[in-house]
Protein backbone atom coordinates (compact mmCIF):
# COMPACT_ATOMS: atom_id res chain seq x y z
CA UNK A 1 0.00 0.00 0.00
CA UNK A 2 1.25 3.39 -1.01
CA UNK A 3 1.25 6.82 1.26
CA UNK A 4 -0.17 9.71 -0.28
CA UNK A 5 2.06 12.29 -1.14
CA UNK A 6 1.35 15.59 -0.20
CA UNK A 7 2.26 18.77 -1.84
CA UNK A 8 3.39 22.04 0.51
CA UNK A 9 0.35 23.67 -0.82
CA UNK A 10 -2.97 22.84 -2.48
CA UNK A 11 -4.85 25.92 -4.50
CA UNK A 12 -8.49 25.43 -5.09
CA UNK A 13 -10.49 27.62 -7.47
CA UNK A 14 -13.85 28.07 -6.28
CA UNK A 15 -16.26 28.39 -8.65
CA UNK A 16 -17.12 24.89 -10.14
CA UNK A 17 -14.44 23.49 -8.40
CA UNK A 18 -15.83 23.89 -4.72
CA UNK A 19 -19.38 24.99 -5.27
CA UNK A 20 -21.44 24.51 -8.54
CA UNK A 21 -22.13 28.04 -9.23
CA UNK A 22 -20.18 31.41 -10.70
CA UNK A 23 -20.37 33.67 -6.81
CA UNK A 24 -20.45 36.93 -9.49
CA UNK A 25 -22.95 35.67 -11.69
CA UNK A 26 -25.20 33.11 -10.35
CA UNK A 27 -25.81 34.77 -6.39
CA UNK A 28 -28.39 37.93 -5.80
CA UNK A 29 -27.41 39.07 -2.49
CA UNK A 30 -28.74 39.11 0.01
CA UNK A 31 -27.56 35.74 1.19
CA UNK A 32 -27.80 33.63 4.11
CA UNK A 33 -27.06 30.95 5.91
CA UNK A 34 -29.88 28.26 5.98
CA UNK A 35 -28.02 25.88 8.09
CA UNK A 36 -24.21 25.02 8.79
CA UNK A 37 -23.96 23.53 5.34
CA UNK A 38 -26.44 25.62 3.18
CA UNK A 39 -26.86 29.12 2.12
CA UNK A 40 -29.85 30.60 0.64
CA UNK A 41 -29.98 33.93 -1.84
CA UNK A 42 -32.48 36.37 -2.94
CA UNK A 43 -33.41 34.13 -5.53
CA UNK A 44 -34.26 31.23 -3.65
CA UNK A 45 -31.40 29.72 -5.09
CA UNK A 46 -29.64 26.81 -2.42
CA UNK A 47 -25.98 26.19 -2.63
CA UNK A 48 -23.44 24.12 -0.76
CA UNK A 49 -19.99 22.88 -1.23
CA UNK A 50 -19.66 19.91 -3.69
CA UNK A 51 -19.68 16.55 -1.49
CA UNK A 52 -16.24 15.62 -1.03
CA UNK A 53 -14.89 19.20 -0.37
CA UNK A 54 -15.60 19.23 3.50
CA UNK A 55 -13.74 15.77 3.82
CA UNK A 56 -10.95 17.13 1.23
CA UNK A 57 -10.44 20.46 3.32
CA UNK A 58 -10.59 18.73 6.69
CA UNK A 59 -7.91 15.97 5.30
CA UNK A 60 -5.68 18.36 3.96
CA UNK A 61 -5.59 20.33 7.64
CA UNK A 62 -5.20 17.59 9.24
CA UNK A 63 -1.61 16.85 7.34
CA UNK A 64 -0.34 20.23 7.98
CA UNK A 65 -1.02 21.46 4.12
CA UNK A 66 -1.70 25.02 3.09
CA UNK A 67 -4.43 25.60 1.55
CA UNK A 68 -4.67 28.75 -0.64
CA UNK A 69 -8.10 30.12 -2.65
CA UNK A 70 -7.82 31.38 -6.04
CA UNK A 71 -10.64 33.02 -7.67
CA UNK A 72 -11.46 35.22 -10.62
CA UNK A 73 -14.23 36.43 -9.19
CA UNK A 74 -15.57 39.94 -9.45
CA UNK A 75 -17.76 39.88 -6.38
CA UNK A 76 -15.08 38.86 -4.11
CA UNK A 77 -17.17 39.91 -1.07
CA UNK A 78 -19.65 37.14 -2.09
CA UNK A 79 -16.72 34.90 -2.11
CA UNK A 80 -15.87 35.68 1.51
CA UNK A 81 -19.52 35.37 2.50
CA UNK A 82 -20.24 32.00 1.13
CA UNK A 83 -17.09 30.78 2.54
CA UNK A 84 -17.83 32.48 6.01
CA UNK A 85 -21.59 31.47 6.00
CA UNK A 86 -20.28 27.87 5.10
CA UNK A 87 -18.88 25.88 7.84
CA UNK A 88 -16.73 22.88 8.09
CA UNK A 89 -17.18 21.23 11.38
CA UNK A 90 -18.40 24.26 12.70
CA UNK A 91 -16.14 26.46 11.81
CA UNK A 92 -16.50 28.96 9.01
CA UNK A 93 -14.60 27.52 5.75
CA UNK A 94 -13.04 30.82 5.09
CA UNK A 95 -11.19 29.63 8.76
CA UNK A 96 -9.34 26.68 6.95
CA UNK A 97 -7.72 28.65 4.11
CA UNK A 98 -4.37 30.10 4.78
CA UNK A 99 -4.44 33.09 1.60
CA UNK A 100 -7.38 34.23 -0.41
CA UNK A 101 -6.16 35.69 -3.39
CA UNK A 102 -9.17 37.25 -5.54
CA UNK A 103 -10.19 39.32 -8.35
CA UNK A 104 -9.11 39.83 -11.82
CA UNK A 105 -6.08 38.61 -13.11
CA UNK A 106 -4.35 35.17 -14.24
CA UNK A 107 -4.02 32.41 -11.37
CA UNK A 108 -0.23 32.56 -12.31
CA UNK A 109 -0.62 36.28 -10.45
CA UNK A 110 -2.80 34.66 -7.74
CA UNK A 111 -1.13 31.65 -6.88
CA UNK A 112 2.35 33.54 -7.38
CA UNK A 113 0.90 36.62 -4.50
CA UNK A 114 -0.08 33.04 -2.27
CA UNK A 115 3.41 32.01 -2.26
CA UNK A 116 4.93 35.29 -1.05
CA UNK A 117 2.18 36.15 1.67
CA UNK A 118 3.20 32.58 3.07
CA UNK A 119 6.78 32.64 2.54
CA UNK A 120 6.42 29.70 0.00
CA UNK A 121 8.58 31.23 -3.13
CA UNK A 122 10.80 28.17 -2.80
CA UNK A 123 8.40 25.57 -2.10
CA UNK A 124 6.19 26.79 -5.26
CA UNK A 125 9.58 27.07 -7.66
CA UNK A 126 9.96 23.17 -6.70
CA UNK A 127 6.51 22.36 -7.70
CA UNK A 128 5.20 21.75 -4.43
CA UNK A 129 2.08 23.29 -5.42
CA UNK A 130 -1.26 21.95 -6.90
CA UNK A 131 -4.57 23.94 -8.31
CA UNK A 132 -7.84 22.26 -8.81
CA UNK A 133 -9.65 24.23 -11.18
CA UNK A 134 -12.46 23.88 -13.90
CA UNK A 135 -10.76 26.32 -16.32
CA UNK A 136 -8.40 24.82 -18.25
CA UNK A 137 -7.20 28.23 -20.01
CA UNK A 138 -5.79 27.79 -15.99
CA UNK A 139 -3.33 25.12 -16.38
CA UNK A 140 -0.62 27.99 -17.71
CA UNK A 141 0.46 27.67 -13.72
CA UNK A 142 2.35 25.09 -15.37
CA UNK A 143 4.57 27.88 -16.36
CA UNK A 144 5.59 28.68 -12.46
CA UNK A 145 6.01 25.36 -11.53
CA UNK A 146 2.22 24.71 -10.35
CA UNK A 147 0.66 21.38 -11.00
CA UNK A 148 -2.52 21.60 -12.56
CA UNK A 149 -5.26 19.12 -11.76
CA UNK A 150 -8.77 19.77 -14.09
CA UNK A 151 -12.21 19.46 -13.38
CA UNK A 152 -13.85 18.42 -15.49
CA UNK A 153 -17.71 18.14 -15.00
CA UNK A 154 -19.79 21.11 -13.24
CA UNK A 155 -22.38 18.57 -11.63
CA UNK A 156 -19.80 17.07 -10.11
CA UNK A 157 -16.87 19.61 -9.04
CA UNK A 158 -14.01 18.45 -6.61
CA UNK A 159 -14.98 14.75 -6.26
CA UNK A 160 -12.72 12.64 -4.34
CA UNK A 161 -11.51 10.92 -7.22
CA UNK A 162 -10.63 13.86 -8.89
CA UNK A 163 -8.46 14.60 -5.91
CA UNK A 164 -6.57 11.29 -5.50
CA UNK A 165 -6.25 11.17 -8.61
CA UNK A 166 -4.81 14.54 -8.85
CA UNK A 167 -1.91 13.91 -5.85
CA UNK A 168 -1.02 10.13 -7.78
CA UNK A 169 -0.46 12.20 -10.78
CA UNK A 170 1.74 14.74 -9.23
CA UNK A 171 3.57 12.81 -7.12
CA UNK A 172 4.65 10.47 -10.03
CA UNK A 173 5.34 13.59 -12.16
CA UNK A 174 7.70 15.44 -9.23
CA UNK A 175 9.83 12.52 -7.87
Amino acid sequence: MTTTRYPKAIVFDLDYTLWPCWCDTHIRTPIKPISSTEIIDKSGMKLSFYPDVESIIKELKSQNIKIIGASRTATPDIAKKLLTYLKIDGKPAISYFDALEWGQGSKTKHIKLAAKQLKLNQELENGEFILFDDELRNKDVSNINCYFVHIPDEDLGLTRNIFTKGLQNWSENHK
